[in-house]
């Protein structure tokens, strides 16, 4: 491909399979432009540097995890959809970690659309949080606790931990499961009492 045939989608295409052969962030502009066949310099007639490439990688990563939550949601919701989000979310880091590095990286490139990008990748979990009757705060702690767990637990049992007890991973993922299951139950539960309370 030389720099006229060039645009944006064909870069990040390109991009986009650099990351997961290398690794996020691993690659140099001049590995994409022979990637590409072109000159690095055309590769500047379409974005400015490594972190507008690393956007638009970001944002792809995003939709391609939001589009896996949704399809494991469709047909369930509230604790079915939660525990179906959990697993999906764990099989999908699991499956492409160096596009999750990417969603990760994403507020760290300093750019005022990289933070919105990126909480694309967890749209579908503010949805299903939403079909339970808490408050909009606790729903966003709630949000933000479940995703910190689930980061947290995958990168823990990637990185090689939980193998040493007769405990499988399995059996305490499905643990922090069902805690957060009856978290988001306890929740509305307690919102329904107070409500009562005030009427």
């Amino acid at each position: 491909m030389k720099g006229k045939g060039l645009t944006i989608s064909s870069i990040v295409e390109a991009a986009t399979e650099l990351v997961i052969e290398n690794g996020y962030n691993n690659f140099s502009m001049r590995e994409l432009a022979m990637k590409l066949h072109c000159k690095a310099a055309s590769l500047y007639n379409h974005i400015e540097g490594i972190d507008d490439i690393n956007r638009e990688i970001g944002s792809y990563a995003s939709e391609l995890m939001n589009d896996a939550l949704e399809k494991a949601v469709a047909g369930k919701s509230r604790d079915a959809a939660i525990e179906a989000i959990a697993y999906e979310y764990r099989d999908f880091v699991k499956n492409n970690y160096e596009l999750y590095r990417a969603i990760m990286g994403m507020p760290a490139l300093k750019h005022d659309e990289s933070l919105t990008l990126g909480r694309e990748s967890v749209r579908v979990i503010r949805q299903v949080v939403a079909q339970y009757g808490i408050s909009r705060e606790n729903a966003i702690n709630y949000s933000r606790c479940f995703r910190a767990a689930l980061h947290g637990y995958i990168s823990y049992e990637m990185s090689g931990y939980y193998t040493a007890t007769n405990v499988t991973a399995d059996e305490s993922f499905r643990f922090l499961i069902q805690i957060y299951v009856k978290w988001a139950n306890q929740m509305e539960d307690e919102q329904k009492a107070h409500t009562e309370e005030r009427t």
